[in-house]
């Protein structure tokens, strides 16, 4: 073999031209392995330095719109409830009933159902007691009693149609009123003595208004 490489051109050509192609082969295959890890070293450099994406944020409660008139970052405070043991307006007793008895009036509270026939007319005659100067009445449907729910409570009112009247202010400072309740049809004299009733000093009453 060697001394027809020696001697012979053409092989040696050949064997020149196989090396030729080796060698390339070699060559190419080493570029290529070289690109290949230079572009994954770029790939994760380029993950490694990228700065993380911002976090999205979700509100978990939608602030209320402000209620008229209201200043921005305070609580409405709530309306306060009359204390215990105190004759003052508030929920279960109108302004009318308190400044009435204020006053010095004795107050006649009806509750009435309209749709019966005595209760129309006991209504007739209680509001005869409005000519008294003394006197102050004011009339409920048993629908709308809450309205005066102290009063009802405090005479333990269960039926209709009812009368209660409460004694006028006391002269004594933090006293509460006392009141009678009665139930059913009256004649104009029971009415009128129901009044003189809580007008008379002497007299025992039962039943106070919480």
């Amino acid at each position: 073999m060697r001394r027809a490489l020696n001697d012979n051109p053409i092989v040696q050509v050949v064997m020149l031209g196989a090396l030729g192609i080796v060698v390339a082969f070699l060559f190419m295959t080493r570029v290529m392995s070289q690109e290949e890890s230079g572009g994954s070293a770029s790939t994760a450099d380029a993950t490694a330095t990228a700065p993380p994406a911002p976090e999205a944020t979700v509100p978990t409660e939608v602030p209320a719109a402000p209620e008229a008139g209201a200043v921005p970052g305070t609580v409405p405070a709530p309306a306060p409830a009359p204390a215990a043991g105190e004759f003052e307006a508030g929920a279960g007793l109108p302004e009318s009933v308190v400044s009435a008895h204020e006053s010095g009036d004795v107050v006649v509270l009806l509750v009435v159902n309209r749709k019966a026939t005595e209760d129309r007319r006991l209504e007739a005659e209680v509001n005869t007691l409005s000519g008294r100067s003394d006197t102050t009445v004011f009339v409920a449907e048993a629908k709308d009693v809450t309205r005066y729910s102290r009063i009802a409570e405090g005479v333990n009112l269960d039926a209709v149609p009812a009368l209660v009247v409460v004694e006028p202010k006391r002269q004594v400072e933090g006293a509460l009123p006392v009141a009678t309740v009665s139930y059913g049809y009256r004649g104009p004299e029971s009415v009128q003595q129901a009044v003189r009733d809580v007008l008379y000093d002497g007299k025992e009453l039962s039943f106070a208004p919480n």
